[in-house]
């Protein structure tokens, strides 16, 4: 099975959103390969779930510690941005050996996911189940709950990953803090129970440089997954769609506090996909 790998580089929070819909977009009509994407964010951002209200987290906090904000295509919580690559792939959901359900898809990718960490030294085959999601755990931050979609050892949260679909195909991304920032959690989310979550460097021991652990996950998702990967970059058609997604959408206060776009913009998306 091949597929596309994009490493892109460090962009601010809306551009990595709007590359993530249109790779979604693109993929949905036949116009690229299944695709692993990994990227950073600079600034550094907090992104909130598709329909987690705005006043979850602390705007002012989060303006002066320099954390932007930006609304996912995805579900869940709250998610930090820093010390992390993140991870996105898109892929027809009925590629998936377990069904195309949106556990059996988690499923699925979880098994790169915890290849390459098992490549770094982490074994999630070691983790113990994890915490009741119903449990009086703050909901808010991202990796203050547990959810049967997440990785997570010794009943600690390690990573979390979202979806969004369009029809059979699917964008699930997801983020593995190599280290986390406490002070700027705790302003940002109030007071959180560290005991719930981790990060690769606590498990470890040690630091880990960002292409060590960019490298593994791709060799994760190869040798887990059974994929050749082709480097290459995002298409004119994606570029075009990121593009118009970033300005009339993920840049936009109305979206990323209210969840509101422009009426027409479905009409711009569909025009520059039926011109490819």
């Amino acid at each position: 099975m091949e597929w596309r790998l994009i490493c892109s580089p460090a962009l601010p929070g809306a551009w990595n959103m709007a590359i993530d819909e249109a790779m979604l977009l693109a993929h949905s009509v036949g116009l690229t390969p299944p695709t692993l994407r990994l990227y950073r964010w600079q600034p550094p951002a907090i992104s909130l779930g598709l329909l987690q209200p705005f006043e979850a987290i602390n705007e002012t906090a989060c303006h002066q510690l320099g954390f932007e904000i930006v609304r996912r295509p995805s579900g869940g919580g709250a998610v930090l941005h820093q010390h992390e690559i993140t991870y996105a792939v898109v892929v027809d959901g009925r590629l998936c050996p377990y069904g195309s359900s949106v556990m059996s898809t988690y499923r699925w990718l979880s098994e790169g996911l915890k290849a390459g960490l098992k490549r770094l030294g982490v074994d999630i085959s070691s983790s113990t189940p994890p915490i009741n999601a119903s449990s009086a755990a703050p909901k808010t931050f991202c990796f203050a709950q547990m959810t049967d979609a997440d990785l997570s050892i010794n009943n600690r949260k390690l990573g979390g990953s979202a979806q969004a679909r369009k029809r059979n195909f699917l964008l699930q991304h997801g983020s593995i803090p190599l280290r986390l920032d406490m002070v700027a959690i705790e302003k940002i989310f109030g007071a959180v129970e560290w005991e719930r979550f981790t990060c690769v460097e606590e498990v470890l021991g040690r630091s880990v440089p960002l292409d060590e652990f960019a490298v593994a996950l791709v060799q994760g998702f190869s040798e887990a997954l059974g994929i050749t990967f082709n480097l290459s970059g995002l298409t004119p058609t994606e570029h075009k769609l990121a593009d118009l997604l970033f300005r009339h959408k993920y840049e936009t206060v109305e979206w990323t506090k209210e969840r509101r776009t422009r009426p027409e913009l479905i009409r711009e998306v569909e025009a520059i996909l039926s011109s490819r």
